[in-house]
């Protein structure tokens, strides 16, 4: 039992080494999309909005992370409130992948009918859902369309 159980234990550990090279690689690769975020001083409803980013830009916002907030508030007017590109379909980002980063404003998501979020610039840039027919600005983005990846390793397919 000795020699095998020390086996399985190289094994394995060799598996996880190769696990966390491809993660980091994977990280790096996709971590660093060149997306561009467009300020658009246009009031529209927020399909028009994700229209109008799809024929001109590539989609509406997807904000991944504080500093890609941070971006953003950048770009909108003090106090601004912005449409980004979040709705209430299981909190999926205009391009179809779930969030997995939120920046809710306190006492937020509410449970009502209102499903599209924008960014209110007067609450440090916290998100807020609001009604779809509402006319606000809005943030584009072009670049790539930001993804989510999970790598599952199986350690039990290791034998000893």
């Amino acid at each position: 039992p000795g020699p095998s159980r020390n086996l399985f234990l190289l094994q394995r550990d060799k598996c996880e080494s190769v696990l966390s090279v491809v993660t980091a690689l994977l990280s790096g690769l996709f971590s660093g999309l060149n997306e561009t975020f467009i300020f658009i001083n246009i009031s529209m409803k927020w399909t028009e909005a994700q229209t109008y980013c799809r024929d001109n830009h590539t989609d509406l916002a997807s904000v991944r992370n504080l500093a890609e907030n941070q971006k953003i508030q950048d770009l909108v007017p003090s106090q601004g409130i912005v449409w980004i590109g979040l709705f209430r379909d299981g909190w999926k980002w205009s391009h179809g992948t779930h969030s997995s980063f939120t920046n809710w404003k306190q006492g937020e998501p509410k449970l009502s009918e209102e499903t599209c979020v924008a960014a209110n610039f007067s609450a440090d840039g916290q998100w807020q859902v609001s009604h779809c027919q509402d006319m606000r600005p809005f943030i584009c983005y072009t670049g790539k369309i930001p993804f989510t990846y999970s790598l599952h390793v199986d350690f039990s397919l290791i034998h000893p």
